[in-house]
């Protein structure tokens, strides 16, 4: 009888061994925030998140950060009376459900911001995810992009234009959340400098300072192309204080 009872237990102890582990729903949010401001958001071009398996390089989920660049106050004071969370419900967040059997060394990798492709850039962040251990407490898991988004919005790309005459050159220098630039808000335009250098039929000309206009919110500069053929203008912006920078092109025929 004891025999037959230890053959038993010994069965159901194979069989307990034999079946796979259940997987565990896990849920993971994971948001984009711009270095020295605010969460990058939208919800067609804000900024894409691939989440995979940092071993096997498994696609576990991906998609886009959806809702508001969230709330200006929380976001630069670091939190409001001892909550040290960024993000308020309408912040923009990637929300993922993931299927666990066991845990899993994940990376996220996150690229935007989308509607600005000439200003995108990607960061990565790796770590632990544990079966049925939700990473959704305070801010989630929180991925900051360096960055400056440069548009030169005067002149149009290869727009021709008269030699000697007077240019418009205009440009729009925002955070990679699109906050804007200003003499008195949160982001000081004085404290971003902002310079353009042109290349004359392959020849590179001194970098030139362009100047912040309060009236319209651009950088503004008037260039007087002497020598006819094509002018490429690269325009720079440095924000010294948070380390980010940007780059914005354009180029003119000049008759």
């Amino acid at each position: 009888m004891q025999t037959r009872l230890s053959q038993t237990i010994l069965a159901l102890a194979l069989v307990s061994t034999a079946l796979p582990a259940l997987a565990e729903p896990t849920q993971v949010d994971v948001r984009v925030l711009a270095r020295g401001a605010k969460f990058i958001g939208g919800y067609s071009d804000s900024a894409r998140v691939v989440l995979t398996d940092a071993e096997t390089g498994e696609v576990l989920a991906r998609g886009l950060t959806q809702g508001s660049t969230g709330d200006t106050g929380r976001i630069l004071e670091g939190g409001v009376g001892g909550d040290k969370r960024l993000s308020t419900p309408d912040s923009a967040v990637f929300r993922a459900t993931l299927d666990l059997d066991k845990p899993r060394r994940v990376t996220a990798t996150v690229t935007g911001p989308l509607s600005q492709p000439q200003a995108a850039t990607t960061v990565t962040s790796t770590q632990w995810v544990l079966p049925g251990r939700s990473i959704t407490e305070g801010d989630g898991w929180v991925l900051e992009l360096p960055g400056l988004v440069v548009d030169v919005v005067e002149p149009a790309a290869f727009q021709p234009v008269k030699r000697s005459a007077e240019v418009p050159l205009q440009v729009s220098v925002t955070m990679m959340c699109g906050c804007a630039l200003s003499e008195n808000g949160p982001w000081k335009a004085g404290t971003t400098e902002v310079d353009y250098q042109v290349t004359v039929n392959g020849k590179v000309q001194p970098l030139q300072r362009m100047i912040f206009d309060s009236a319209s919110g651009r950088y503004k500069v008037a260039y007087i192309p002497h020598d006819p053929g094509i002018h490429e203008i690269e325009v720079r912006a440095w924000d010294a204080a948070n380390g980010n920078a940007g780059v914005g092109r354009t180029t003119l025929f000049v008759r």
